[in-house]
């Protein structure tokens, strides 16, 4: 069996505090504190959003044919070759009678761009792909209108241009 001790309770001497809850001016400070922490956080977590937003948008540009490039112009690389769309065509068919629908698109500004990168148009040229087609019945004649959907595109390769030197920080605001 155990033996209990007595727990001895000390009295506070003359001049020592005995108080339980803090004084205004501590509540005030331990608020002040608690605000700066909080504010520190948040700080933190703005610059952390903001670098995670600047990294996609990087990427995003880097994934454009500028920013792509770019990429390989610092990595230096003999050619590039980039696809754009420069047309569209969308038809279709029904009741006897096929119809379509064009729209062009200029790529003359992005080509301007890739070139002030420092590459130089070497080839171009120009494919349909097909995306779709639907067809009808003619009708009071035999056969069928067939009415075909795609897109026009570019298929342009560039040779780099070594007078022109990679540019040192390749960053979406530079190309926008």
């Amino acid at each position: 069996m155990s033996q209990i001790t007595p727990v001895r309770l000390r009295r506070p001497r003359l001049g020592e505090e005995t108080r339980m809850f803090d004084s205004a001016e501590e509540k005030a400070a331990k608020k002040r504190a608690r605000e700066e922490e909080q504010a520190r956080v948040e700080a933190a977590q703005a610059a952390q959003a903001q670098a995670r937003a600047e990294a996609k948008a990087r990427e995003a540009w880097l994934a454009g044919p500028v920013g792509g490039a770019t990429a390989a112009k610092q990595a230096g690389e003999e050619f590039f070759e980039v696809q754009l769309e420069v047309g569209s065509h969308t038809g279709s068919a029904s009741w006897g009678e096929a119809t379509g629908e064009r729209d062009a698109v200029s790529s003359a500004s992005t080509l301007a761009e890739i070139e002030r990168v420092g590459w130089r148009l070497e080839h171009a040229s120009h494919v349909f792909m097909v995306t779709g087609e639907s067809s009808t019945e003619r009708v009071f004649l035999s056969g069928q209108n067939t009415a075909v959907s795609g897109a026009m595109m570019g298929v342009y390769l560039f040779r780099n241009d070594r007078s022109v030197e990679a540019p040192a920080d390749a960053s979406s605001s530079s190309a926008v």
